[in-house]
C-alpha cells in the first residue's frame, strides 16, 4: 500500500510540477529538481510546500476557467487565508473519499447529523472557510441535517428537541468543531430525556479549535467529561485535517491515535535541520494527500508537531501509521479550525 500511495504522489507530483509554474519554480530553486520526471525513493524525498504558501500565492495546475470554487482557511479578518481552487473533479474526489473514511472509521452509513453551528455559517455558495467545508462536507455523507444553533450563535433547544424526536431506533452523528462545541453547546444542560437518546445512539465527531480550548486552561479529558456529564455523548471521535487538504482526514482511534489510511500520510521532520526525524521522535508534520489535482497540495509541510508511535499495529488492531499531534510550533499564528470565530 505505501508503494501504491508513493506512485500515485509521483504521478500527482508530474501532474503539478508541469502545470503549475509557481510550483515548479519552487521546487527546482529549493530542492533543486530540475525534471519532473523525478522518481522518489520514499515520500520523505518528496518535495513539499510550506503550508503558508497557499496565503501569499494563488496556486492552481488546471484551466482557470475549470475552477469553480473556492475554499479559505481560518483566521481573522486581519490575517491572510489559504485560497484553495477546487474544479469539479477535485471536489469529487473529496467527498468520495471523505464518504469512505467516515464510514470505515465510524460504521454510520448516510446517518442523520446534528450540527453544533448556525446556518448562517453556510450562507455563502462560492467562497467557503473551513469551517464551512466541513459541515457541508459532513452534509453530504448524513441524512436530515439540522442546525443546533441560531444565526446569532445562541442554542436551539427547540431544534435539538426535535431532532431527537425524529430519531427512531438508529444510531445519528453529531457534528461540530471544537470550540463552538465547548462554546455553544457543552455549558448548557440538556433534559435527561434527551440526554438518554444521545447517550445511547449518538457519535460526537468534532475537529479544530484545540489552541483555543487549551488557551482556556481546558484539558482534553475535562473536555470529554464535561460532554459526557451535560450532554450525554459517550462515544466521541476527533479528526485531524486542514482545508488545503480537504477531504483528507486523518480520525482518532479509541486508544487516542490518529491514523493514516489510504488517502493521506505523515512523516515527522526535525524543526532545526528539516531531515526526517526518527520514529518516535517529535518533529513538524510533513502531511500527503492522494486527492488534490486543482492545486499542488500533495505533500504540505505544516506548521503542527507529531510524535509517529513506534508501534507497527496500534491497539486497536489498525495498520498504518498512528500518532498524536501535540500542539503547533511556536512563534507561528493560531488557525484553527474554530478562529474563524472570535469569543
Amino acid at each position: 500500500l505505501e508503494n501504491d500511495f508513493l506512485a500515485q504522489q509521483i504521478l500527482l507530483f508530474k501532474h503539478h510540477y508541469e502545470n503549475c509554474k509557481e510550483y515548479k519554480a519552487f521546487v527546482k530553486n529549493i530542492f533543486k529538481i530540475n525534471s519532473s520526471n523525478t522518481l522518489f525513493p520514499s515520500l520523505e524525498d518528496m518535495p513539499y510546500l510550506p503550508v503558508s504558501a497557499f496565503k501569499s500565492h494563488d496556486l492552481f495546475s488546471v484551466p482557470k476557467i475549470e475552477i469553480y470554487k473556492t475554499l479559505l482557511s481560518s483566521g481573522t479578518t486581519s490575517q491572510l487565508r489559504s485560497k484553495i481552487y477546487l474544479n469539479k473533479q477535485n471536489a469529487l474526489n473529496q467527498s468520495l473519499t471523505l464518504s469512505k473514511i467516515f464510514t470505515e472509521f465510524t460504521g454510520l452509513k448516510r446517518p442523520r447529523l446534528l450540527i453544533i453551528d448556525s446556518p448562517k455559517t453556510i450562507s455563502s455558495r462560492e467562497n467557503f472557510n473551513a469551517r464551512a467545508a466541513g459541515i457541508i462536507g459532513f452534509s453530504q455523507l448524513c441524512r436530515h441535517p439540522k442546525f443546533a444553533l441560531n444565526d446569532d450563535m445562541s442554542i436551539s433547544i427547540e431544534n435539538i428537541i426535535s431532532f431527537i424526536e425524529s430519531i427512531k431506533d438508529e444510531n445519528f452523528l453529531i457534528f461540530g468543531f471544537t470550540f463552538i462545541i465547548w462554546l455553544h453547546l457543552v455549558k448548557e444542560k440538556l433534559p435527561d430525556d434527551v440526554k438518554k437518546v444521545i447517550n445511547n445512539k449518538a457519535i460526537l465527531l468534532h475537529g479544530g479549535g484545540w489552541k483555543k480550548i487549551e488557551n482556556l486552561g481546558i484539558s482534553r479529558r475535562e473536555f470529554f467529561k464535561t460532554i459526557n456529564k451535560n450532554i450525554g455523548i459517550n462515544k466521541v471521535i476527533n479528526y485531524y485535517g486542514m482545508v488545503e487538504q480537504t477531504g483528507s482526514i486523518f480520525m482518532e482511534c479509541e486508544h487516542g491515535f490518529l491514523h493514516s489510511n489510504y488517502a493521506c500520510d505523515i512523516i515527522s521532520r526535525c524543526p532545526k535541520t528539516l531531515t526526517p526525524s526518527k520514529i518516535g521522535e517529535k518533529g513538524i508534520a510533513q502531511v500527503f494527500s492522494a486527492l488534490p489535482i486543482s492545486y499542488p497540495g500533495i505533500s504540505l509541510l505544516t506548521e503542527d508537531i507529531v510524535e509517529i508511535s513506534k508501534e507497527k499495529i496500534c491497539k486497536c488492531g489498525r495498520t498504518g501509521k498512528a500518532f498524536k499531534i501535540l500542539g503547533r510550533i511556536k512563534n507561528v499564528e493560531t488557525r484553527g479550525c474554530s478562529d474563524t470565530y472570535s469569543i
